[in-house]
């Protein structure tokens, strides 16, 4: 039957293949050294697959890592190599604006310990000094270091050693919005929690122009400070000038407007007594400190004929500043007195 014959054949041609398989595997296990016959059945499976078989596997271990540095161009030009995801950070007077980002600094200036408004957001946070410490700051150990444009300029010495200690950026002192906070977030690597705050600062200021604009129209306002032996108008910066011009759109004075002119940035001037009338506004905002020698200057100024011949002082529309909080000009500062100074207009007289 040749049916049968076949299946007998294929059966045996089956038999002595199947023995020759197995001897092959016994000779074959007999040759292999003791480190590969200890392979777990899923580590031998995973030796023989050809690369081809696991192309997940493959794609990640031939994918990059993440970079841990990049770099960053400062204030002063300079390229500096900064952490992708500083974790120490050491900064001058930026620590608002790096709290406002998420990222609390482990060092800062005694000027930002002052400051009113993130004061109770600053403990455990050591004093770096001004001039600033190079020891002190060793001793921090930061990934980071941020400090104005000026430190160079003003501590030469103290910032040869201090950059030697870790990556150093400038960062320069204009536009405290939209200059120095998103240039402080991106050197945090945080631009995105920026933009969310000044989209939120940006509706808060909408509302305070209009409480102004209602309140006051076109009446010129402007900012004093009064010291022993020195009388100065503060134009866009410090001492609520930001939040005056730039976010409240107060319209200043004709005298103070021409020397905001000449430099945007600028601080403030020193004028005499004399020259009084020409830089005061119809509404005047006056700062004054504690200080016993500051009070008799303001005291002396205030009982003298000039002084009682402003518009501003036989109006009542006087109004005296909070030194401690209006002594700043980082973002936080300017949010909060533009919106204290928008209640304090609108209660000028009409």
């Amino acid at each position: 039957m040749p049916s049968q014959l076949n299946f007998a054949r294929i059966r045996s041609v089956g038999a002595f293949a199947l023995a020759a398989l197995l001897l092959f595997a016994s000779v074959t296990g007999c040759s292999q050294s003791p480190s590969a016959s200890s392979s777990s059945p899923s580590e031998t499976a995973s030796s023989s697959a050809s690369p081809s078989s696991s192309p997940s596997a493959s794609a990640a271990e031939s994918a990059p890592s993440a970079p841990e540095t990049r770099l960053f161009t400062d204030g002063l030009g300079r390229e500096v190599e900064i952490p992708v995801q500083p974790q120490r950070v050491v900064v001058s007077e930026f620590s608002s604006e790096a709290l406002t980002v998420g990222v609390k600094p482990i060092g800062l200036g005694p000027n930002d310990l002052k400051n009113a408004f993130t004061q109770n957001q600053l403990t455990g946070i050591d004093d770096v000094g001004d001039p600033p410490n190079a020891e002190k700051i060793l001793d921090l150990k930061p990934d980071l270091i941020i400090f104005s444009q000026y430190m160079p300029e003003i501590y030469p010495d103290a910032m040869a050693q201090i950059e030697k200690i870790a990556p150093v950026v400038y960062i320069n002192f204009e536009d405290p919005i939209y200059d120095v906070l998103p240039t402080v977030a991106d050197v945090l690597g945080k631009a995105d929690a920026a933009k969310e705050w000044i989209q939120a600062y940006e509706a808060e200021r909408a509302a305070a122009r209009e409480q102004v604009k209602e309140a006051i129209g076109d009446k010129t306002v402007s900012i004093f400070r009064i010291q022993k032996g020195r009388l100065r108008i503060y134009l866009s910066t410090n001492f609520g000038g930001y939040a005056l011009r730039s976010a409240l759109e107060a319209k200043a004075p004709a005298a103070v407007q021409e020397e905001i002119a000449k430099a945007k940035w600028a601080n403030a001037v020193e004028i005499s007594l004399e020259k009084l009338p020409e830089y005061a506004g119809d509404i005047m905002l006056l700062i004054v400190s504690e200080d016993s020698g500051d009070q008799e200057e303001y005291k002396a100024i205030r009982d003298s004929a000039l002084w009682q011949s402003l518009p501003a002082v036989k109006n009542g529309d006087v109004h005296l500043l909070d030194t401690l909080k209006y002594y700043n000009s980082d973002i936080v500062t300017v949010r909060e007195t533009m919106k204290e100074m928008a209640n304090m207009l609108a209660g000028s007289t009409p």
